[in-house]
């Protein structure tokens, strides 16, 4: 099974913006150390899921990035950081990958 290029590019940019954001999430470890290291966990959670997805075509990656994005959500509204968007961001991400492998879903192992 091959992924098609929609599909491939959305994954791919997942995966690069949450590697980008695990750099600048370590550099927060010097300010917050609690904060950094729960966000991340969520972070390094999340690039698994997309890397078991992307490259392992394995459907445990969707349930893991549907996970780590509700737990990002949750971590976000104890954070202060706005229901509206943590919801948003928790729904719309496992939302949009879902839409774009939904034709492949029957294919992943």
């Amino acid at each position: 099974m091959e992924w098609g290029t929609g599909a491939k590019v959305w994954l791919w940019i997942v995966l690069v913006v949450n590697a980008l954001s695990c750099i600048s999430v370590a550099l927060l470890v010097v300010i917050s150390p609690l904060l950094a290291i729960i966000t991340l966990a969520l972070e390094v959670v999340l690039i698994v899921g997309v890397i078991l997805l992307l490259f392992k075509k394995q459907k445990v990656g969707f349930y893991v990035l549907c996970v780590s994005s509700v737990l990002s959500a949750v971590f976000s509204v104890i954070l202060g950081t706005g229901i509206v968007r943590a919801v948003i961001s928790a729904v719309a991400f496992p939302l949009i990958t879902y839409l774009i492998i939904k034709s492949r879903w029957n294919e992943l192992a």
